[in-house]
């Protein structure tokens, strides 16, 4: 297998065009992870108008009678530009991950079973901060935020899937901690109580 593409350097239609192609990568993980990074990239932008929002109405009675919302909202940027990046990383780190497998490296499967599961772990991340922001946001772009909810929740399922898939590569004794994993992550979120 040929070195993976260096995805944060391809155009868009480069990268389908790489994903579309005869190969072993870009594939699913690196899909699900590219999904959650364009989540979190459509939400900071929600972020942003949000921010801008806000300076557009400074003194008005409703910023005077908020708990300082530019702070908030500069913060949730600050995780969501994160957490973008952090799934990009994760994007590249699934082709290192397949190449090193197929060219047998020892612990290759093991890290290419990982790194789905830190792309779903990265997705639920996106998909909290979103819904905790989402009733506090300028509403012309709530439908922004939604939709960048459900982008993170198709990349959360898919990543699980993919290290569903993975499971059968590993040694027996780690096949149940990997499972456990996956039937954690897939869990409805315990609501939490203010």
């Amino acid at each position: 297998m040929d070195t993976p593409p260096v995805i944060k350097e391809l155009k868009l239609s480069q990268y389908f065009r790489e994903l579309s192609a005869d190969s072993l990568y870009p594939s699913a993980g690196s899909s699900a992870g590219v999904t959650a990074a364009h989540a979190a990239a459509l939400f900071a932008m929600t972020c942003r108008v949000n921010l801008r929002r806000i300076k557009e109405e400074k003194g008005s009675q409703q910023q005077k009678d908020s708990l300082n919302p530019q702070n908030y909202w500069e913060e949730t940027l600050l995780r969501a530009e994160t957490l973008m990046e952090r799934a990009l990383a994760l994007a590249q780190e699934d082709g290192f991950a397949i190449k090193a497998f197929f060219e047998g490296t020892p612990l290759a499967a093991k890290k290419f079973t990982d790194i789905p599961l830190e792309i779903a772990r990265c997705a639920g991340e996106i998909i909290s901060l979103i819904k905790h922001s989402l009733p506090q946001s300028y509403p012309p772009v709530k439908a922004d935020m939604e939709c960048a909810r459900w982008l993170a929740e198709g990349s959360k399922k898919a990543a699980l899937m993919v290290a569903q898939y993975n499971i059968p590569y590993l040694k027996e004794e780690e096949k149940q901690y990997y499972v456990n994993q996956i039937e954690e992550l897939s869990a409805p979120p315990i609501p939490s109580h203010p």
